[in-house]
């Protein structure tokens, strides 16, 4: 009987929540402050959140980014590849979610990578991560729920537009391939 009831603990979502938010709360105050813990550290400590963050409610979403902004500013060794896995997760949030707390505390995120010229690279070197940027922040700026998360979204977009310019396949590049190849073959 003591088995069965340990096995209704753990699948309790209440108990499940409060454990989560401990876990997520403590994060920031108990962060590694030598760069060789921090190394082995935040790998797992990161693949941990990303499966909080699809398996929690709104509330516990928020207090996970809350975290993670407090991490970035403290971390020593956490670089824009490091955070790739977080940022598609937190990103899409934005639209999904009714709650303006959490919206405005995903833009705070941005900005602040935006603002961070070591986290921002995260949207220079990788087109996926930049394209559900893109996506995202458009679909906050047409949130009809609320004008005040769509009017920060605007501002957000304003100020750090060369992170939302769309970039083209550069044509003149693929002809000259081209022509090369096509040059070889008249070789032989």
């Amino acid at each position: 009987n003591e088995e069965k009831d340990i096995t209704d603990i753990d699948e309790d979502p209440i108990i499940s929540d409060t454990y989560n938010r401990t876990l997520i709360e403590c994060l920031p105050r108990f962060w590694p402050k030598t760069s060789q813990i921090e190394s082995s550290y935040k790998k797992l400590t990161f693949e941990l959140l990303v499966e909080i963050i699809f398996r929690s409610n709104w509330q516990i979403q928020l207090i996970l980014i809350q975290s993670i902004n407090q991490i970035l500013q403290k971390g020593l060794t956490i670089t824009w590849s490091d955070i790739i896995p977080l940022l598609e997760p937190i990103m899409n949030l934005g639209p999904r979610t009714k709650s303006s707390g959490l919206k405005r505390e995903i833009l705070k995120f941005l900005k602040f990578l935006f603002e961070n010229s070591d986290y921002s690279k995260c949207f220079e070197e990788n087109e996926h991560i930049r394209n559900i940027l893109h996506f995202n922040i458009d679909e906050m700026i047409h949130d009809n729920r609320s004008n005040e998360i769509s009017e920060q979204a605007k501002e957000l977009k304003k100020s750090n537009e060369h992170f939302f310019i769309k970039t083209k396949p550069n044509i003149e590049q693929h002809v000259e391939i081209t022509n090369i190849d096509q040059n070889e073959n008249d070789l032989f």
